[in-house]
């Protein structure tokens, strides 16, 4: 529990990182019902945090696992927003109920939880806001979190569904495509992590192996799989050839910690097309699998110096998508320091860097945070639509061989790779 309400968290912030606010700023006062909406968030974050804190003081895992059980607030607020919906529903304060909702229920932890249970109900209403412009920033999340039917369920309908916007439902089925890519992996997963619980290691929540069973016991088989993955290709090819010139949706906030948001039409000129984004996940699935070649990048390091992957050619690699400000990310940089110091010629280290402003990157280098090879992608910038990256810090591991030796690893396991591929 305690692992899964920092990935909650996490999650929630994330909600965010697509739509950069402006210096300038200037909140509009907000509408009544979503001043309502505002105030019901803050709540609950307040109490999340007041509760996390209190949790970390407790170093018995099995006592801190009860507090948190004994006090997590999320029935509560998960009622409370659906509830919230129920009576604002169709309006623009409902909709962002619904994408409160949707956050929540990203944040992994027990199948039974109320924040999946939260996320569950809310997706009969979604249709409901086919029309709205920031649809697509609503349901990008569905894919994310714990495994639900029901979403590939919903996400088929979005698709079919005239009542949405024709954008709308081209996003729909890009979403749909790329649940369906991570089907496999996701089963796999779910193999070899009761394989560690049943080897004795510790449960990252309660109940983590009775969620375990419970997925794989609707598992897809074999044939099923490939059948998907087949059709999410087909759709992928479609959608990256399509005429349309449809970009990923910028949102800006109305309020100043981004529980309203609203669509930015300028923003979004800057953005990728859904047609890019297709690509990029097609490149993805066809090039960046473990055990394949990795593709050569060539890039202009913010130092100035040239840098290609396949220059570093007998070397294991290590290539993190970060940005300035990304707790998860500056949590890996000691453990980079420190591999860079004991491997040194043996190791490459490259951060792709997704600040919308180069600056940011400098500063970060300037800071003596990042001491290894850096290049400055921009926001949603070429390598990450192109390498389809969704959330950070992202990472990739390059064998000696030049090929994908693993993908998502850090801390110990970071280390154990490396110290692999090293020897």
């Amino acid at each position: 529990m305690f692992r899964c309400v920092t990935s909650m968290v996490v999650i929630a912030i994330l909600g965010s990182l697509s739509n950069i606010q402006a210096d300038d700023f200037q909140p509009r006062q907000l509408k009544p019902a979503e001043a309502e909406l505002v105030d019901l968030v803050k709540k609950m974050y307040a109490e999340y945090e007041r509760i996390y804190t209190q949790a970390e003081k407790i170093k018995d895992k099995q006592e801190r696992d009860k507090y948190f059980a004994d006090h997590d607030p999320s029935a509560k607020y998960v009622a409370l927003l659906t509830e919230f919906e129920r009576t604002h529903h169709g309006t623009h304060a409902g909709l962002m109920a619904v994408r409160k909702l949707i956050h929540l229920g990203s944040g992994g932890g027990a199948f039974d939880h109320a924040r999946d249970i939260g996320r569950r109900t809310i997706l009969p209403v979604l249709h409901d806001y086919g029309q709205a412009r920031e649809f697509p920033e609503i349901i990008r999340y569905l894919d994310s979190g714990n495994f639900d039917p029901d979403i590939e369920v919903t996400l088929r309908k979005l698709s079919k569904d005239p009542q949405v916007a024709a954008e709308n439902r081209l996003y729909a089925r890009f979403v749909l495509a790329r649940l369906s890519l991570k089907f496999r992996k996701m089963q796999q997963n779910w193999e070899s992590r009761l394989k560690e619980l049943q080897e004795g290691q510790d449960a990252y929540y309660p109940g983590e192996k009775k969620s375990l069973l419970h997925w794989m016991a609707m598992a897809k088989s074999e044939e099923k799989l490939v059948q998907l993955e087949q059709e999410a290709l087909q759709t992928l090819e479609t959608l990256s050839s399509t005429s349309s010139t449809m970009r990923q949706p910028a949102v800006t906030n109305i309020d100043d910690a981004w529980h309203i948001i609203v669509f930015d039409p300028e923003q979004t000129k800057t953005k990728p097309t859904l047609k890019a984004m297709a690509a990029g996940l097609l490149f993805k699935q066809r090039h960046l699998q473990e055990g394949q070649p990795a593709p050569d990048l060539k890039l202009k390091l913010v130092s100035g110096k040239d840098w290609s992957l396949a220059e570093q050619r007998g070397k294991a690699v290590i290539i993190q998508f970060s940005f300035k400000g990304c707790g998860p990310c500056e949590a890996m940089y000691p453990d980079l320091r420190e591999l860079k110091s004991k491997y040194q010629d043996r190791l490459a280290i490259l951060s792709i860097m997704a600040d919308e402003e180069r600056k940011d990157t400098l500063d970060v280098v300037a800071s003596g945070k990042l001491i290894w090879n850096v290049y400055w992608d921009d926001f949603r910038g070429p390598i990450a639509t192109r390498w389809a990256v969704r959330g950070f810090p992202t990472i990739y591991i390059i064998g000696p061989d030049g090929r994908i030796a693993a993908k998502y690893l850090w801390g110990e396991k970071l280390k154990a790779k490396i110290a692999e591929l090293t020897r």
